[in-house]
């Protein structure tokens, strides 16, 4: 404690000798000449300050003079935090190390910045809003991660042992009867799952009701297990039969499951997505049409076995002498015979009342079924539909206005390529459309959240981010923009100026430096190297495109990178004047989010500390990108 509170007072000094020093300089300003002895004047004035930004001022050039004697390289993250306390209003003397003919320069607007925090510091500091959300860390996610995989796995569990007792427990019927140790398992697990099902719901007088019937469940389950070879077919089938009331969470069970979750960022494609979704849907009805039909089988089969029952008046040979296999399929047999509206008449007819009940009613549920099935594939199959006319619009737009204005048959073959990719590609919403569904604090806590577990990798930004929630949200809500590229849809081209940084967000980018990237690797990208960030990296430290060779001959030799999730291209254009190096293409499903500097510069205009940080970084950021050679220098080299 004693630490901190000296470290609290010598940084309240510092800021105080800071703002003595500025309002001397504003109030010498008229009679001040800049030039070289004003500084050299005003250089050896801040000889007194230990902070950055009079180093980053006295550094020389790159590329004119000998390499300055603070190296941009060794400089630690940690090291630089304390600096960032000095405001830029220090440095008034205008001189900026990168912006000479030679190498890059600070971007025009960040000097401005600059120039108005040397002229009136806007706020002391940084606003330090308590926000309701957090920022999510790598061992955060990894946790999440974990948890999520328990749950699916219990819910596939739990999802395994339902599907199960739904086909053994009819089966009493023909006297088939588990081993004591089946009825064991389900026990454990059952109480295993005990705080699951506490979990499962929000409301406290629906998980006390669920509790309460599980534990009676349990105990039906422990008698099972008890006196399992001792009850008769009819006690055990009351016991066992009273478990499927656990099909009441087949719901929740789904959801848990990650299959929707996992089905939606598998099927990006529109068209594909709904044929996905025709097949899973019909898969789910004939599952459950097998299902009933197993019940039903063994319906008939108890009914039969009354003393007035079809299996003693209609079946000749004699049932029970027969195995079990062939009982089953006899029942099954003369349950599907019985479906039909047609047998109805013969239905009526049947001697027992049990048996005209059971047919009268499996006729009407078949018919309920069929319904329902209907409706569901006409559904499914007129989206699809829907799909495709919209596919073929697109194609006879194309046509008509190829007859008008001709081109070449390449041309015209990539142009329907795109637009056959763009109309089967979902319509993602976007954070404008989250926002008009959600109210404001929600709609920011989403976008915290969701948009800063993709750009935690980057060091600059989640300093910032743990520093100043307000920024996180700002950064998330209104500085970043959302990108879902058509598949394989060319991003960029070497040549053309860069306005907006790229942060992967979803699959991948393809990124070449030089030439463009082929049409096979674009239908095999995992040939393509991956391209990662270094662990532990500190400040300057450059991770240069990776060069198989020194020298090429061949310009389109070196190698495709694939650009994964959380990794960014193109953030020199946040500090400086850029132009694409390179040629990218989006995967097969790509979303990223951008970054512009206008963006970056209006959600920091009010934040005097959060500039000062930034044009430290940019900085230093240029001092070490200008010590790159011309040739190496790439859109996904980064300065961490």
């Amino acid at each position: 404690m004693a630490d901190q509170d000296v470290k609290l007072v010598m940084q309240q000094i510092e800021q105080l000798i800071q703002g003595l020093l500025s309002a001397h300089d504003r109030d010498n300003s008229s009679s001040v000449i800049f030039g070289p002895g004003a500084l050299c004047k005003t250089g050896s004035r801040k000889q007194s300050l230990n902070s950055l930004v009079s180093r980053s001022v006295e550094a020389p050039s790159p590329g004119n003079v000998a390499a300055p004697q603070t190296n941009p390289k060794r400089i630690q993250i940690e090291s630089s935090l304390p600096s960032r306390q000095v405001s830029p209003s220090d440095d008034d003397d205008g001189s900026d190390p990168v912006e000479e003919n030679s190498g890059f320069r600070l971007d025009l607007l960040w000097s401005k910045r600059h120039q108005e925090l040397t002229a009136y510091r806007r706020n002391k500091s940084a606003l330090q809003t308590q926000s309701t959300t957090l920022f999510y860390f790598e061992h955060e996610v990894r946790e999440s991660r974990w948890i999520s995989f328990a749950k699916q796995l219990w819910s596939f569990m739990a999802s395994a042992f339902l599907l199960f007792d739904c086909i053994s427990v009819p089966l009493l019927a023909f006297s088939v009867r588990e081993p004591w140790w089946c009825h064991a398992i389900r026990l454990v697990f059952w109480m295993l799952s005990l705080p699951r099902i506490w979990l499962m719901h929000g409301r406290y007088v629906t998980s006390i009701v669920n509790i309460l019937v599980e534990v009676v469940l349990l105990i039906m389950l422990l008698c099972t297990v008890v006196f399992g070879t001792s009850l008769s077919s009819d006690v055990l089938f009351i016991l066992r039969g009273s478990e499927l009331l656990r099909l009441r969470f087949l719901a929740k069970l789904d959801s848990f499951s990650g299959i929707p979750r996992r089905f939606i960022k598998w099927s990006r494609g529109e068209l594909w997505r709904l044929e996905a979704r025709a097949a899973g849907n019909i898969f789910y009805a004939m599952v459950a049409c097998l299902i009933g039909l197993h019940w039903l089988t063994c319906l008939w089969f108890v009914s039969g076995m009354a003393p007035n029952g079809w299996v003693f008046t209609e079946i000749e040979a004699d049932l029970l002498d027969q195995p079990v296999v062939d009982r089953y399929r006899i029942a099954l047999e003369w349950a599907v015979s019985r479906i039909p509206p047609s047998k109805t008449t013969d239905n009526v007819l049947l001697a027992s009342q049990a048996d005209r009940g059971i047919a009268l009613s499996a006729t009407a549920m078949a018919l309920l079924a069929a319904s329902i099935f209907t409706s569901i594939v006409t559904n499914d199959l007129s989206d699809i539909r829907r799909a495709q006319r919209q596919q073929g619009e697109a194609d006879s737009q194309l046509a008509d206005f190829l007859e008008t204005f001709p081109v070449s048959w390449t041309l015209e073959r990539q142009l329907k390529a795109y637009l056959r990719q763009t109309v089967q590609k979902v319509s993602l919403p976007s954070k404008r459309d989250m926002a008009a569904l959600l109210p404001d604090l929600l709609h920011g806590q989403l976008c915290s959240e969701a948009l800063g577990a993709i750009i935690y990798r980057h060091q600059m930004l989640t300093v910032l981010m743990t520093k100043y929630p307000s920024f996180q949200r700002d950064l998330c809500v209104k500085g970043l923009e959302d990108w879902t590229a058509a598949p394989n849809e060319a991003l960029f081209s070497p040549g053309l100026p860069c306005h907006s940084m790229l942060f992967v967000a979803f699959d991948f980018v393809l990124y070449r430096r030089r030439g463009a990237v082929t049409a096979a690797e674009r239908s095999n990208p995992l040939s393509a190297k991956t391209y990662t960030l270094p662990r532990g990296s500190s400040w300057g430290s450059i991770m240069q495109t990776p060069v198989p060779a020194p020298k090429k001959t061949v310009l389109d030799t070196e190698p495709s990178l694939r650009v994964k999730r959380c990794h960014w291209l193109c953030e020199p254009c946040l500090w400086t004047d850029w132009h694409y190096h390179g040629h990218a293409v989006a995967g097969s499903c790509a979303s990223l989010l951008c970054l512009s500097p206008a963006s970056l510069l209006s959600i920091t205009s009010g934040h005097a500390e959060i500039s000062a940080e930034l044009v430290i970084h940019a900085r230093l950021f240029l001092n070490a990108l200008n010590e790159i050679p011309e040739e190496d220098l790439s859109d996904v080299q980064h300065v961490l």
